[in-house]
């Protein structure tokens, strides 16, 4: 019977995860070296003190050895140091850059408080298929060659994880579990808003930026005390996923149980917040505390939790205001009934978790630090089974086979029905596109859109007037229009009544339905190099706040082009060296920055597969077989450039006055030019409006015609993509005072 279950599960995850160290149908093997005996002794007192690494001698992960790697224990209730197995942290490039199919940092828990040993991997299984979440497995663990026993493998949360979820990583980034007063000290991290002090804040989250506590404070004033901007500093439909997962699965060790902790938040490119669930070996039932005025719960009362847990309590703020919104209860409940009907209604999970600890049995039986007993592990997919640290461990399949039959009675209201989601319309960029549905049983309907990954959805109203493409007035055909402004356009359709709403596709903003649009190609001598820096120390910074070297393009035409079918390169013997990724486009006029990087991959900007030398290097602009652009260059000092004056058709010179993604003037050094204190660009903007300033940058407003502030931030940059054309004022305030700057923003 094992034997199908596995079968059918690995059917199921191949599709899911397809990385290696965290693929979730094989166990990986890690063995750490220590040059001593005592290294149990000097982890623990090093966990008492200051929590520092202690230096292994090598780690090797599946048969790859990584020397002068740091390992620590870590966790707070599943650390004991009388406990025969505790969490432990892997740092492999903790005195050396090394890293394991590019992670660096490994994250192993000891199964506290779960004696099925599966609740962490299936969890985080079944929460990736509605927002970005870790990927989780099992490892063996041996120190110096002592089994030391089966654990769960998460992935971590660190700048790895941002950069590919998020497409940056050098913002603020915030841990919500309190440092210092202990789980659930004065309300944990619950996102209330207690003043302007930091002081207020930092007991209770934990800064893993270098700055930010300001834009957590202004977060924690906008939830609460302007909840209708909410949406501006927000990803709300994420956060409504994270508070459907935890109230579904009983996922009380987290921000809607009583310690109100367990979750990460990432401030983004685009000033939006996103929630991160972390933490989850104690999911399904394995923490009994909701708080509030919810006693303790039992294995069977936990089948019972009310669905709108905490709606009513204040010392929620996110439960209790989001579910005090008629607008987002409704998708709340959209949420939680998907969640239910695809994994537990239809007992899919089930299937996962006779495969999971099938893949384990072995690893469990011959674990002589299991922290249960290999009885238990056995029969805890099925039955409650007692905890080694006392209480009990709710049975999986009774607990969420009995919620499952609740959710779907409390949810029972009938959604709206949305059928023959499609597009008409042209699909030439710069056009209109029209998106329609067969939709019936509904008060109301959205589209939401967006221009690729990186950005935010914005949400507008469809009609059934005949004026949309959408047929005749009242036929139940909705439509709306989207600009094409890009060659990617992703979208969902929501609808709601006024019991219920529903979306299509049901996973949204998770998952959506997508748009090509088609752009002509440049062809030669539409698009040149423009700029070059080899040596970039203190100049821009790309996604992950490192300072790399970058090309500049520049769009000689006044129409926005495509780059696909385009290449750079360092070798003329391989001009098909880089080709731009599908869907890549220069905007008219436009100087596009490339960072020549070696990451290849698509962030926010372009990263090639190589890297330019300081002792001089070629650069090749062609579409791989007819060269478009070339120069060949010496060696540059460190933050010199070399740039086209005027762009696109001087002659490339040495200059110091760096202008990425600006208009290029070297007609003197810029010790020569007057430097003015505050400047804001482009001008129109388009995207990005981007702030220089002489003096310490302390914030900057973004404020409409009529002078309301509609965004404010600490970074360099507002993101203006998904404001209307118009004209706008930038707020600068620095140390030196404040400067106001005027800038149109056309689409």
């Amino acid at each position: 019977m094992r034997i199908f279950f596995l079968v059918q599960f690995m059917v199921f995850v191949c599709v899911i995860n397809a990385q290696t160290f965290y693929a979730i149908d094989s166990v990986q093997e890690i063995k750490i070296y220590f040059g001593i005996n005592d290294w149990d002794y000097r982890m623990d007192t090093a966990k008492a003190g200051s929590e520092t690494y202690l230096l292994a001698d090598s780690v090797v992960i599946n048969g790859t050895r990584f020397l002068n790697c740091g390992v620590k224990y870590k966790g707070n209730s599943s650390y004991d140091v009388s406990r025969k197995k505790n969490p432990l942290h892997i740092k492999l490039d903790k005195w050396i850059d090394q890293n394991y199919q590019g992670y660096e940092d490994i994250k192993l828990g000891n199964g506290f408080g779960d004696n099925s040993m599966i609740r962490e991997p299936l969890s985080y299984l079944i929460l990736r298929q509605y927002m970005d979440a870790p990927l989780g497995n099992f490892a063996k663990v041996y120190i110096n060659d002592a089994y030391y026993g089966i654990m769960n493998n998460a992935e971590s949360i660190e700048n790895t994880f941002l950069l590919d979820k998020f497409y940056s990583s050098k913002h603020t980034f915030i841990k919500c579990n309190p440092p210092t007063e202990g789980p659930g000290a004065g309300n944990g991290a619950n996102l209330a808003y207690n003043g302007t002090a930091i002081s207020s804040y930092d007991t209770k989250y934990e800064l893993k930026s270098d700055s930010g506590w300001y834009e957590l404070i202004q977060l924690c004033d906008t939830l609460n005390n302007h909840f209708s901007a909410f949406n501006s500093v927000a990803d709300i439909d994420r956060f409504i996923w994270m508070l459907a997962f935890n109230n579904a699965l009983v996922n009380l060790d987290s921000y809607t149980g009583s310690f109100r902790q367990n979750y990460y938040m990432y401030r983004n490119h685009a000033g939006q917040w996103i929630p991160i669930v972390w933490d989850l070996n104690m999911s399904l039932g394995g923490f009994a505390v909701a708080g509030g005025t919810t006693s303790n719960l039992t294995p069977t009362t936990m089948q019972t939790m009310s669905y709108t847990l905490h709606k009513n309590e204040s010392e929620w703020p996110l439960i209790y205001k989001l579910l005090n919104d008629p607008f987002y209860t409704k998708m709340y409940y959209a949420h939680l009934r998907t969640i239910n009907a695809e994994n537990f209604a239809n007992a899919a999970y089930k299937t996962l978790a006779n495969a999971m600890q099938g893949l384990v049995d072995s690893a469990v039986a011959t674990d002589t630090n299991y922290l249960g007993t290999y009885t238990d592990f056995q029969a805890a997919l099925t039955s409650n089974t007692p905890l080694a640290s006392g209480g009990t461990c709710p049975g999986i399949f009774p607990l969420m086979d009995g919620r499952a039959n609740y959710l779907t009675n409390v949810l029972s209201a009938a959604p709206p029905a949305i059928s023959n989601v499609s597009s008409t319309g042209s699909l030439q960029y710069g056009d209109t596109a029209y998106i329609i549905a067969s939709i019936s049983n509904q008060t109301n309907v959205y589209l939401g859109y967006r221009y690729g990954k990186q950005h935010r959805f914005v949400r507008i109203p469809m009609y059934d007037d005949g004026a949309h493409n959408d047929g005749t007035v009242g036929d139940g055909v909705f439509g709306a229009s989207i600009p094409v402004q890009s060659l990617d356009i992703q979208y969902y359709v929501y609808a709601e009544n006024a019991n219920t709403g529903v979306f299509s596709p049901e996973r949204a903003e998770h998952e959506f339905y997508s748009l090509s649009a088609t752009l002509p190609t440049a062809v030669n001598g539409e698009v040149v190099l423009n700029e070059i820096t080899t040596n970039n120390k203190t100049g821009i910074q790309n996604e992950n706040g490192k300072c790399k070297d970058w090309i500049e393009l520049y769009n000689t035409t006044n129409k926005t082009l495509a780059l696909t079918g385009l290449f750079l390169s360092d070798n003329a013997t391989d001009l098909s060296k880089w080709n731009f990724p599908a869907k890549s486009l220069i905007l008219p006029n436009e100087h596009l920055l490339v960072w020549a990087d070696d990451l290849d991959k698509t962030h926010l900007d372009l990263h090639t597969n190589f890297n330019l030398s300081d002792v001089g290097d070629a650069l090749y602009l062609s579409n791989g077989t007819t060269l478009f652009d070339s120069y060949i260059f010496g060696s540059l000092n460190t933050d010199e450039a070399l740039a086209r004056c005027p762009d696109g058709v001087g002659a490339f010179n040495n200059t110091f006055n760096r202008t990425p993604r600006l208009i290029n003037d070297c007609s003197v050094e810029i010790q020569d030019v007057p430097k003015e204190e505050v400047t804001t660009f482009p001008n129109p903007a388009n995207e990005e409006i981007y702030i220089t300033s002489s003096h310490q940058l302390f914030y900057a407003e973004l404020l409409d015609i009529n002078g309301k502030t509609i965004l404010q931030t600490k970074e360099h940059s507002i993101n203006v993509h998904d404001f209307p054309n118009g004209v706008y004022f930038v707020l600068v305030n620095t140390v030196d005072g404040a400067r106001l700057k005027k800038v149109v923003v056309v689409h």
